[in-house]
């Protein structure tokens, strides 16, 4: 028997106002006036970036800030080691800007063919570095996957289908997908490890990569077999090795490789896979 364990973390952060007195400095404080750290984070430390076969693709990230000032905050972008990606195949800048006034900065990452670019998924990894003192960020470690996409019509693989997964990590029954955060992407809403005790309600999130399927977001829970500890418990790519494929030409029944416990938290990793079946 597999003994799942849940780690929950909750960060807290509250917000105070004072803006009585006009001579004030326009910052807003978070919480602390004589301290005035700031916070920073992106909306989410892993997106997608497909890149059109033969054309480009783009990406815009939301930097949030815990405070606002009066002036423009320019951070620095160092690109990660770890990356994977042809420098050629895409444009990172070199710093991301919050402008004055606002709590949010964006941060546009463009992606082009080139030829270069297949439904293999490479990474760009990123961080801010040179941070000022004042300045506070958590997960300081951005991922954007990059890879090859070819167009589908948008009513293609939409709709109510039966879900039944080899292995147990959904629950099997109806589920509707939908057209997701890009265009050759789509999503349909589950229980993760159905009567584990850590069963979760989430979105499931996969893409049409030219003919082969990809589970293009992690399933993770932050679970474990080794009470709450790392290694995770998840699902991710089966890679293009392994991936199942697609048809334009049918929308009947579809099947989904991913790879199970890649990191062998609870058991063996293997390749399992779930069957949308359209009713």
């Amino acid at each position: 028997m597999k003994y799942i364990y849940k780690l929950i973390v909750v960060l807290g952060v509250m917000l105070s106002i004072t803006s009585c007195d006009e001579t004030i400095d326009p910052v807003i404080y978070n919480g602390v006036e004589s301290e005035n750290r700031t916070f920073l984070t992106f909306a989410n430390t892993t997106v997608n970036l497909p890149v059109t076969i033969d054309d480009t693709g783009s990406v815009d990230l939301i930097l949030n800030s815990s405070t606002v000032s009066s002036t423009d905050r320019v951070f620095n972008i160092n690109l990660e080691a770890e990356s994977t990606a042809d420098p050629l195949t895409y444009n990172l800048p070199s710093t991301v800007m919050i402008p004055a006034n606002s709590y949010q900065g964006v941060l546009t990452v463009t992606g082009v063919d080139n030829g270069l670019v297949d439904a293999n998924v490479k990474q760009i990894v990123f961080s801010l570095s040179d941070l000022p003192d004042s300045v506070d960020m958590d997960l300081n470690r951005i991922v954007i996957n990059v890879f090859e996409i070819c167009p589908v019509p948008d009513t293609y693989l939409v709709g109510d289908y039966a879900l039944v997964d080899s292995n147990g990590n959904f629950s099997n029954g109806v589920v509707n997908v939908r057209v997701g955060p890009t265009p050759t992407e789509r999503v349909f809403e589950t229980t993760f490890l159905p009567g584990s005790g850590v069963d979760t309600v989430l979105d499931v999130t996969f893409t049409l990569a030219c003919n082969l399927f990809d589970l293009s977001n992690d399933v993770d829970i932050s679970v474990s077999c080794t009470a709450g500890n790392p290694p995770y418990y998840i699902l991710t790519s089966a890679g293009t090795a392994n991936n199942g494929s697609y048809s334009l030409s049918s929308d009947t029944v579809h099947t989904i490789n991913y790879t199970e416990d890649p990191f062998a938290s609870c058991s063996q990793t293997s390749i399992q896979n779930f069957t949308l079946t359209k009713l």
